[in-house]
């Protein structure tokens, strides 16, 4: 019996990418006149069937969405991840289902094979790269992406946003302002979060200022404070000399900024005459808050549709290379950032 055309065949015959094959036959932007003209020829000659009924029989089990119940919970951030992705999947006639994990995740002691069903699921894991998870995917050899996280062996793909920029974009823009003591404040448990930390600190390096974490840092995790205890820490912190130079804050989430406002607040301050406060991701919050908070927007339900197309590649083609993809930010000014006080930097 001769073998049915896939995606992959066209791609051979026009010399062209799986990604840009998918884009032509999804009449998607991204592809150029010249190689769509190739692809829908090489695909009307070798009697291609169109995308439904190959993504059904790449996706025998559906679309596995996987991440833990407290990430899914506690974060309007993943909330649209997820959204986006389970668009894209059901745009494509492919069932979709969310899975959340208990914290055992962090652990390790998570049974894939329960995640991948009888017939074997593709998984898209969010939030997740734990590296024994990590493994236990890998050796499964079931199509996966990651999204919103990094596997540093380079086995599965993943696609996130540049944190590195994200750091530097927001520290840049407080030292156009002139401030030079400014308090990154982050959770550094996660790659991405210390990447975050690393665009605050080439930002700093660049404008010569040498980095002291005492002085420079609050970093949650290290304190063992959560972010619902945050103002209350930065207060005490701050009511025992810390920081006590500084004139900004970089913020690794739109929580922990929100947070930082509230204890600045606390102690007779007002954004942005007394201290300025950015943070990132842009949830809807942000907006709303007094004043509305400058932020870095990550575009979450994009992240998630990336994700969902890595995957189709990925299912449709065990060969397909495994990439790393970081998806631009963009900072979004509102009206908590402005120059320093000259009473706060001569303290």
């Amino acid at each position: 019996m001769t073998r049915r055309s896939r995606i992959s065949d066209i791609a051979e015959a026009a010399g062209v990418s799986i990604a840009s094959v998918s884009k032509a036959l999804n009449n998607r932007s991204g592809v150029g006149i010249e190689s769509r003209e190739r692809i829908l020829e090489a695909a009307a000659r070798l009697d291609y069937r169109h995308k439904t009924t190959e993504l059904t029989e790449a996706f025998p089990s559906g679309l596995a969405v996987v991440t833990t119940a407290a990430l899914y919970l506690n974060s309007k951030f993943y909330e649209g991840v997820i959204q986006g992705a389970l668009d894209a999947a059901r745009e494509g006639g492919v069932d979709a289902k969310v899975h959340l994990l208990t914290p055992d995740i962090e652990t390790g002691s998570v049974n894939v094979e329960n995640l991948l069903g009888a017939d074997g699921a593709c998984l898209l894991l969010v939030g997740l790269d734990h590296p024994v998870l990590i493994e236990q995917v890998a050796r499964s050899h079931a199509p996966a992406v990651i999204v919103n996280g990094i596997d540093r062996t380079m086995r599965l793909s993943c696609v996130l946003p540049d944190n590195r920029s994200a750091g530097w974009l927001a520290t840049t823009r407080l030292l156009s302002e002139g401030h030079t003591e400014i308090v990154h404040v982050s959770r550094l448990f996660r790659t991405s979060l210390k990447e975050r930390f690393d665009g605050f600190r080439d930002a700093m390096q660049e404008a010569g200022i040498a980095i002291d974490t005492d002085r420079h840092l609050f970093d949650l995790t290290a304190a063992g404070i959560l972010e619902p205890d945050l103002s209350n820490a930065l207060i005490d912190a701050m009511q025992k000399g810390r920081f006590a130079k500084a004139t900004a804050f970089v913020c690794s989430n739109d929580i922990m900024a929100l947070g930082v406002i509230d204890a600045l607040r606390a102690r007779g301050n007002i954004i942005p005459r007394d201290y300025s406060v950015v943070g990132m991701d842009d949830i809807s919050i942000a907006q709303h808050s007094t004043p509305a908070l400058t932020t870095l927007r990550i575009e979450r339900e994009e992240l998630g549709r990336v994700g969902w197309d890595m995957l189709k590649e990925r299912a449709l083609n065990a060969e397909a290379r495994v990439r790393r993809v970081g998806m631009s930010v963009r900072l979004i000014e509102r009206g908590t950032v402005g120059p320093p006080r000259h009473y706060l930097r001569a303290q």
